[in-house]
């Protein structure tokens, strides 16, 4: 590859890592890639165009932020491998502040409380053995915009001390785990078995079933995405199956 091609990768692969930073500014990634600021700022706008980057103006810096994920895979700016192992950079951010519940979304919509629910903590068990069959990448892996059905499940990622400083110096309070604690696949549970009498086991089981073949109908095509969906649904499958 080029020069400009291995500019282009280190570019995409450190917005990648700093996806919940805001310090991305094309002056900032000049200074961390050890680059010449004309340089990036070429780069910035040639992978803005291909519609892998935006570019935000914040005060008086252009800050630059990972756009699309696939299109970064199809152009090999990122590599399957590189993208498994560093998923948990762009799962929701989660974080309390003043006791109440903190995510990429409500930073920007409004802060709510909830109360835990029995449907959480049979969520949070039967999660936990489903783990025991999963890649560990792929068992703390968050929300993606075609994963969002699946992946607002549980999140039982413990959070590391990197992880933790990150959240103090922000000003937030460590829930102790990574993404979201609750969402619509407790709620898919609950409904499960209100309206068909299951037991909390086998609407977890009707669930990914269900999901299974609600991925299967809209797939269009094969992609890194539909295959780490495919593993993680097997992981959640073989904790349905019976073992001896």
């Amino acid at each position: 590859m080029g020069g400009r091609d291995t500019v282009e990768k280190k570019v995409v692969r450190l917005l990648f890592l700093k996806h919940h930073d805001l310090d991305t500014s094309i002056r900032n990634l000049s200074r961390q890639l050890g680059e010449p600021y004309s340089t990036i700022r070429d780069v910035v706008h040639r992978l803005e165009a291909e519609g892998v980057v935006e570019v935000l103006r914040l005060e008086r810096e252009y800050i630059v932020r990972l756009r699309d994920v696939s299109k970064a895979l199809e152009r090999g700016y990122l590599d399957e491998e590189f993208v498994a192992k560093n998923f948990g950079y762009i799962t929701p951010l989660v974080a309390r502040r003043g006791g109440v519940y903190l995510s990429d979304e409500l930073y920007v919509t409004l802060p709510f409380k909830i109360k835990r629910h029995e449907a959480h903590a049979k969520l949070a068990e039967l999660d936990l053995r489903a783990r025991g069959f999963m890649d560990p990448y792929l068992a703390k892996l968050g929300e993606w915009p075609r994963l969002s059905l699946l992946f607002y499940r549980i999140a039982l990622a413990p959070e590391d001390d990197l992880r933790r400083r990150w959240i103090s110096e922000r000003g937030l309070e460590s829930l102790g785990y990574y993404e979201p604690a609750y969402g619509f696949f407790a709620f898919l549970l609950y409904a499960l078995r209100k309206a068909a009498g299951l037991s909390w086991e086998e609407a977890y089981c009707r669930a990914a079933q269900l999901i299974r073949e609600y991925v299967e109908e809209t797939r269009r095509g094969d992609s890194v995405v539909e295959r780490l969906v495919d593993r993680v649904i097997e992981g959640m499958e073989k904790a349905c199956q019976p073992h001896v």
